[in-house]
């Protein structure tokens, strides 16, 4: 990594926080999320499983590795705001024309995403952590927070080449504004915060397990609510078992259950083939 690339990546992270409205419009969905669970989806799904132990710290827990899926994607999105603008405006051309080559140019818009998109992760993470303790939660060991930090890593790497394909075929801020509204609002669904993917149809059910947001979702799930399912000792497994299953903690394809090494194959996969797209979207402009 060039020192050319940090440099232009520190520019992209400087402009981005110091737009106060484009930090808060890409923070859209989580807020969306978090309003929504405030309001009505805590007490309701809380009421749904009253008959389990510790049901509100589980949902909590629960919901917050929601929110911890969600933040990765609006973010991101919203950091790739600068390349776009840079784009329309014509400042891409000053780049071009200056000593720094195409892939560093490229490089910098990269690193400056991952660098925003995990920042806003952490914030969103310590944001987290504060309120299901505040409700009666317990902290994150940290084994747990080591854990969480490794799968917003991998979650922020692998959204972050989906978002550059898609920042790659916006044209107009109009575009942007609308991808912006229509991901911001879609991805409470597509990672089972709005509704839990257990009662979703077959058919749609199957279609959100695809989308890798979901795998993140359903790891952070996995490793925040460790400690509020142990007081679920007593229940029988098959009975916890229907409730990850339900509630995307886990995932069953075919009768077979997904591993959190097959979710982890499946970011790291989306983030090589969506990086691969993105150089040869970058190769056909550039011919």
């Amino acid at each position: 990594m060039t020192s050319r690339i940090i440099l232009f990546a520190s520019r992209n992270v400087k402009v981005f926080f110091r737009n106060r409205a484009s930090v808060i419009f890409s923070m859209f969905g989580a807020l969306v999320v978090i309003a929504l669970y405030f309001l009505f989806l805590g007490d309701v799904l809380t009421e749904s499983y009253s008959g389990l132990p510790n049901t509100r710290a589980l949902i909590d827990s629960w919901a917050m590795a929601g929110l911890m899926a969600v933040v990765p994607v609006t973010s991101t999105l919203g950091a790739l705001g600068i390349m776009i603008q840079d784009r329309l405006t014509g400042a891409v051309r000053d780049f071009t024309v200056s000593p720094m080559k195409r892939y560093e140019i490229v490089g910098g818009y990269v690193l400056s995403t991952f660098i925003i998109g995990t920042i806003l992760s952490l914030l969103a993470l310590a944001f987290a952590e504060v309120y299901i303790v505040s409700n009666g939660g317990d902290l994150l060991s940290m084994m747990q927070f080591v854990r969480v930090i490794g799968i917003m890593l991998l979650s922020v790497a692998s959204v972050s080449a989906v978002m550059l394909v898609v920042a790659l075929f916006i044209n107009s801020n109009t575009a942007y504004s609308a991808a912006s509204t229509i991901v911001g609002t879609l991805i409470g669904f597509l990672t089972g915060v709005f509704i839990p993917i257990g009662t979703l149809p077959d058919a749609v059910g199957t279609v959100v397990k695809i989308v890798p947001a979901s795998h993140s979702a359903s790891l952070f799930r996995q490793v925040m609510t460790e400690k509020p399912m142990e007081a679920m000792a007593g229940i029988p497994p098959e009975e916890m078992l229907n409730f990850e299953l339900e509630m995307g903690v886990r995932f069953e394809f075919g009768g077979h259950l997904v591993t959190p090494e097959l979710s982890i194959l499946i970011l790291i996969g989306t983030c090589a083939a969506f990086y691969f797209i993105a150089v040869l979207r970058l190769s056909m402009k550039q011919r």
